[in-house]
């Protein structure tokens, strides 16, 4: 940003005063004499250099941080109202939301401006805003348009591609569905999507009015309000049945012209059914061995769908079939994939992004989100980065903490993800590289499961046991007033934190991808991870060779995405090793 442009922020940011400038009107008959900014019962006084400087100012090193309400500054002048100056006092209330919510960039910094009675106090801000709040603030949603007749199948796409209860799509009667009405759902609240109907042979109404809307969205000047990709549902249709109506190939025919770079993607819904019927007159037959079952599917569906509608719309036309049952998330997983691809292409990345977060069906595009968002700013650089200088250790892992937890996007309504308390556990050990190695006969993902059974079997009692003890938050104390530094110790502990959460945050994928979160789950994936890799990541960052480096140099960033990469669960295991796992109770709950 530049000039004067108010920068949203996040009102839990942490926040630092750096600097601050007293100016007073040339036409003022005031002098300044002296400031105090009050903090609470904490005094700071801002005193001349000089007897000949007319404004005030002073750098705070270190910068003094704001996590109260009860700020304020005061400004004590003498006025030349007659034979004998008069003191006064002029009173610069600084309400920490008020002042988050007026920050300017100004020649590179991050300033709040206030002027009263002829003073103009310039304020300097040093702020951590995580990445994520950043990306959300641009693109808060994303936003699908779903077209397609009654009966396709698009509610229940939906439901599994978000993860959600239910999303009342289409379940109107014919001619009711309002394709500018948002649907939404409270346990995911990152997509949004809007409905419109099939267009059927006659119903021109439909048809102009789903081609008003779209151009409507193409105006939008804010991304977050644009239509960012488009699901074209039909069914697959029986033996000689008909793919396309006749709105829908005129649709497809001008969609250059209609869409411009929205990307449209053809859902084949339903294949399941499709495969269910081809089996059975397959079983009726004796010429078919599974080999050439196999192709007389690829036939028929090329036959049936495909051909049809590269004919209409080009070969160019992105397509796939889909299935919303359960043994067929792979389906779903590659229709998201396709989606993100293209938007990311033709788009905007940050709306790439938010489909990133908001679907919940494959965990590796959230391990892609978490590296690509912690790449863009604090993950980057972090052996010479200055990023922290100045603030705790705890403001530092806390903005890291956001970024990622936002990124998975759990239905957390009781904020545990966020809490002091969960931070409080993944630093439990950070330092320890004497922990006993973890066996890993199989790959991440089986020893997770292995170690979850266990804790399972444990817990299979009457009572529920706390699972994983905490230190009366004596750790994330010591890291609440410990500055950071830039140290190898420090850069390390910041590398294990971003690994460790990255992990156990795949750990909650597999257990409670629906939620709601409770603490008894968040413990069961700690303890999980605690004896499926935890010791083995730590011993590798505490081996391996990490120094800070003024420099420059990823060494550590490339070190921390290598161990995501070889402890993350593979998207097409997932279903296996919940099936494995079990029925996990997510309304069971302790305390911390």
């Amino acid at each position: 940003m530049s000039g004067n442009t108010p920068t949203v922020v996040a009102s839990s940011a942490p926040l630092y005063i750096s600097n601050i400038v007293i100016q007073l009107d040339n036409t003022s008959r005031k002098k300044v004499d002296f400031a105090e900014l009050n903090i609470d019962s904490q005094r700071q006084e801002i005193r001349h250099m000089s007897d000949q400087d007319r404004d005030l100012s002073k750098k705070f090193d270190p910068a003094i941080p704001v996590t109260t309400e009860q700020v304020s500054l005061s400004v004590h002048c003498y006025h030349n109202t007659g034979l004998f100056p008069r003191k006064i006092a002029v009173n610069f209330p600084l309400n920490r939301k008020d002042v988050l919510a007026n920050i300017v960039d100004h020649d590179g910094q991050r300033v709040y401006k206030v002027i009263r009675r002829k003073l103009t106090v310039v304020i300097t801000i040093r702020q951590l805003q995580s990445t994520s709040s950043s990306i959300l603030e641009i693109c808060p949603r994303f936003r699908l348009l779903v077209i397609g007749k009654t009966g396709v199948g698009k509610s229940s796409l939906i439901q599994q591609a978000f993860k959600i209860k239910e999303v009342k799509v289409d379940e109107n009667k014919r001619g009711e569905a309002d394709i500018n009405e948002e649907f939404t759902a409270p346990e995911n609240e990152r997509f949004v999507v809007h409905d419109s109907q099939g267009f059927e042979a006659g119903d021109s109404k439909i048809f102009k009015t789903a081609k008003d809307f779209i151009a409507r969205r193409r105006n939008e000047p804010e991304l977050q309000d644009k239509i960012h990709a488009v699901w074209l549902c039909l069914s697959i249709p029986h033996a000689n049945g008909r793919l396309l109506e006749n709105g829908v190939e005129e649709f497809l025919k001008s969609r250059q012209e209609i869409l411009g770079d929205i990307p449209i993607i053809a859902v084949f819904t339903k294949h399941d059914v499709f495969v269910s019927e081809l089996e059975l007159e397959a079983a009726d037959s004796d010429q078919y061995d599974e080999a050439a079952l196999e192709q007389l599917k690829d036939d028929e569906l090329d036959r049936l769908c495909i051909r049809p509608l590269k004919e209409v719309a080009g070969s160019d036309i992105l397509h796939i079939t889909v299935s919303a049952k359960q043994e067929h998330e792979s389906t779903i997983r590659r229709l998201v994939d396709i989606t993100t691809t293209n938007v990311e292409k033709f788009v905007a990345s940050e709306a790439a992004l938010v489909m990133k977060i908001a679907q919940r069906v494959d965990i590796n595009l959230k391990v892609e989100a978490s590296i690509a968002v912690g790449k863009k700013r604090y993950w980057r650089g972090l052996a010479s980065s200055m990023n922290f200088a100045g603030f705790t250790m705890l403001d530092c892992l806390s903005v890291i903490h956001k970024d990622i937890i936002d990124v998975w996007n759990f239905h957390d309504p009781h904020c545990h993800l966020s809490s002091d308390q969960f931070k409080e556990l993944i630093l439990k050990d950070i330092d320890n590289a004497g922990l006993p190695r973890a066996a890993q006969a199989f790959g991440f993902g089986l020893t997770v499961v292995a170690a979850i059974a266990s804790i399972l079997t444990a817990l299979a009692g009457p009572a529920l046991p706390i699972v994983v003890p905490i230190a009366a938050g004596a750790v994330l104390a010591k890291f609440a007033y410990d500055t950071y530094q830039q140290k190898t110790i420090v850069l390390r502990r910041i590398m294990t934190y971003i690994v460790d959460l990255t992990c156990i945050m795949q750990i909650l994928f597999l257990l409670a991808l629906t939620g709601p979160i409770s603490r008894h789950v968040v413990k069961i994936a700690i303890r999980a991870y605690e004896e499926a890799g935890k010791s083995n990541v730590h011993l590798a960052i505490q081996s391996h060779h990490v120094s800070v480096n003024r420099n420059g140099g990823d060494h550590a960033l490339d070190e921390i995405v290598r161990l995501i990469n070889d402890y993350t669960i593979k998207a097409e295991e997932v279903q296996d090793l919940r099936t494995r796992i079990g029925p996990v109770d997510l309304r069971a709950d302790e305390e911390w």
